[in-house]
């Protein structure tokens, strides 16, 4: 799997990296997660030497990482959450002898924008339908027997949580779409290397995405508002963790991509 040491060597130093940048992140978000840079070296690492050296190291700092940050409810839990996911940014190294046309960059910067602004509008619908449960609940406060009440005090602070965390999320979303959108135009429109980095790093983060969006599904949809399909809530939840975390890496990937490709075939002659 791992053809040369220098190979080995970078695999170690990515997943030391992706360790350490997890602690600059915006912090923990209500729903679980957080948004940082952690996938940005193993980006970098599978764009260059694939996908299957991508997903090892991928799962490596996959097992690490809970190490930093574990929540288990389940064995199944923890291998889609952390190993699974992880290990799927590898899907990144699917680029590395692809080649791709600026047309084809553009429409996916387009599909990345029209994304993008879906999920807010249903975070704002779903913030609508939260702020209506709230104000059901505490009428059923004002007449509840004290038995009643402990349970229906923490069923509201949950929603007052959400209604918070879906209108931010939605406008973190919007905004990283939009930079998205705004980096891969420039960067495939600008692009003097052959690799299409921007597709790698959205199919990397919707490997990750797919195995938390899983898990949130079979584990976590009793946490989903009264009504919402727990599909959506899902959806909506891990895409707001993912995808600026994705974006983000993915603005430093095409700044940094050029002179690291100059200096890997220098010292590759």
């Amino acid at each position: 799997m791992f053809k040369n040491t220098r190979m080995l060597a970078e695999a170690g130093i990515m997943v030391g990296l992706a360790l350490a940048l997890w602690y600059f992140n915006v912090g923990q978000l209500p729903q679980g997660g957080s948004i940082s840079l952690q996938m940005l070296p193993l980006l970098v690492f599978a764009l260059r030497w694939g996908v299957g050296p991508g997903i090892v190291v991928g799962m490596a700092y996959g097992f690490l990482h809970s190490l930093q940050d574990m929540f288990v409810l389940h064995p199944l839990q923890y291998l889609l959450d952390y190993p699974i996911a992880f290990g799927l940014i590898g899907l990144a190294g699917l680029v590395k002898n692809l080649r791709v046309n600026r047309v084809v960059s553009i429409l996916l910067a387009i599909a990345v924008l029209v994304s993008g602004v879906i999920i807010f509008h249903y975070t704002m619908v779903s913030t609508a339908e939260v702020k209506t449960q709230i104000a059901q609940l505490e009428q059923q406060l004002l007449v509840a027997s004290p038995d009643e009440k402990p349970q229906l005090e923490e069923e509201l602070q949950d929603l007052k949580s959400k209604a918070q965390f879906f209108p931010v999320g939605g406008y973190v979303v919007l905004a990283s779409s939009v930079i998205a959108f705004l980096a891969i135009g420039y960067g495939s429109w600008k692009r003097t290397y052959a690799i299409p980095v921007e597709l790698g790093a959205l199919l990397g983060g919707a490997g990750r995405f797919l195995s938390h969006f899983l898990s949130g599904y079979v584990f976590f949809s009793q946490y989903a508002p009264e009504g919402m399909n727990p599909w959506v809530y899902s959806l909506i939840v891990n895409f707001l963790v993912v995808a600026p975390s994705t974006l983000l890496a993915l603005v430093v990937i095409l700044i940094i991509w050029p002179p690291l490709e100059k200096a890997a075939n220098v010292n590759s002659d």
